[in-house]
């Protein structure tokens, strides 16, 4: 046989075993993903056949959005608050005020400081609209010259919109028929405000990721104690299946869940006005993670709490602050300043901050502060769960 032969005999069979190897992979990733398939859908029966799993995962969210939803979620009150600022006090301006308390549907508010940035004034007191009467106005006034009122408003705010209205009909009718004046006077009006969520779209992101919470840690506990008591990781661990494949399984199933019970959420929430533009898809990196970080504490707690008793009650007392300390339902910052603090440690609160600087773009260099954290507590958590879980100790 030739040189050259035999160099092309060497070539054919480095490209076989080269195949060959390939080819055995290839069987090695289907079988695996074959398995994780078969699991799935073993937990997922396993699942709805228990009442509580699907109370946990379908009934809850929906009983959360309608309840809050109808308590919070629809304002009925046709009243209107106007708050203002009298810079110059005097009796145009007090006869002005005077008119739109008593022949408007405002109700006034004179602010007593003097010396205050209209714009930060109105961000430090969560307000939507403020009318300030300038320096000189009623001076002005009476010597018929044109002068102007200001209107601090939030162009996003329907409220504001609404006492714009009523503020332009009263300035129109005191100009021609109370005051009688030949040069009309106005206001101005001043977009300060960034844009805000209104109660309801900043109330969908909590509900949520409660839901998530609740899904991920009790029914992950739900199945943790289900095989630790039934050695069924001990009888699985004779089988080809391995750790990493069956602890997969279980995440895919418990990010379906997730999915379904935030995509209910949302559904319900339309009931209730929800901006359904102001969602993201980002958004479901937020709902994964979640699921991801609560596993991975149920798979803890159930390692290295030994009675069944206690940890049900070590996921109550870890569910149950977070749920009221981190922001889901109300807003950290109406809450005394050490348990604005305390509620800063939990993942919750990351996970609930996420999204909801998804859901304004002037949030947006918050949300990867609150999506790095999120980041590092999901994969920290899920895979030190799966570091504890050993199959031989089971």
């Amino acid at each position: 046989m030739s040189k050259r032969s035999k160099e092309n005999s060497r070539n054919n069979n480095k490209g076989e075993f080269s195949e060959s190897r390939f080819t055995i992979f290839m069987k090695k990733i289907r079988s695996s993903l074959r398995r994780i398939t078969n699991q799935v859908k073993g937990i997922s029966l396993r699942h709805f056949r228990s009442p509580s799993s699907i109370f946990w995962s379908v009934v809850y969210p929906i009983i959360l959005i309608l309840l809050f939803g109808s308590m919070f979620g629809r304002s009925i009150d046709t009243s209107y608050n106007l708050d203002v600022l009298d810079w110059d006090d005097s009796k145009e301006s007090n006869d002005f005020i005077q008119y739109l308390g008593n022949l408007t549907s405002l109700t006034i508010n004179i602010i007593e400081e003097q010396v205050i940035i209209p714009e930060n004034w109105l961000k430090e007191n969560n307000k939507d609209i403020l009318l300030v009467i300038p320096f000189n106005w009623g001076n002005r006034l009476s010597l018929n010259l044109t002068s102007n009122l200001t209107v601090y408003s939030d162009p996003s705010s329907s409220t504001a919109k609404a006492i714009l209205v009523i503020i332009e009909e009263a300035v129109t009718e005191l100009n021609f028929d109370l005051l009688n004046l030949e040069t009309r006077f106005g206001f101005l009006v001043e977009s300060y405000y960034i844009e805000e969520l209104s109660f309801i779209d900043s109330f969908v992101p909590g509900i949520i990721m409660i839901s998530v919470t609740t899904i991920a840690l009790f029914t992950g506990l739900s199945y943790d104690l289900e095989e630790k008591h039934s050695g069924i990781l001990l009888k699985l661990a004779t089988t080809p299946t391995m750790k990493f494949e069956w602890i997969l399984s279980k995440q895919i199933w418990q990010v379906i869940l997730t999915l379904i019970a935030s995509t209910l959420t949302i559904l319900f929430a339309l009931i209730f006005d929800f901006t359904a533009t102001s969602l993201h898809p980002m958004m479901i990196v937020f709902v994964i993670y979640g699921t991801m970080t609560f596993t991975g504490i149920a798979m803890i707690l159930v390692r290295i709490i030994t009675n069944p008793d206690g940890v049900i009650l070590a996921s109550v007392l870890l569910t149950i602050p977070q749920i009221f300390l981190s922001g889901a339902l109300f807003p950290l910052d109406t809450l005394p300043q050490f348990l604005q603090y305390i509620g800063r440690i939990f993942p919750l609160f990351y996970l609930t901050e996420g999204i909801r600087a998804l859901m304004l773009d002037y949030t947006k260099t918050q949300f990867w502060l609150y999506f790095s954290i999120s980041t590092i507590l999901a994969f920290g958590l899920f895979i030190l769960g799966i570091l504890v879980t050993n199959w031989k100790k089971e």
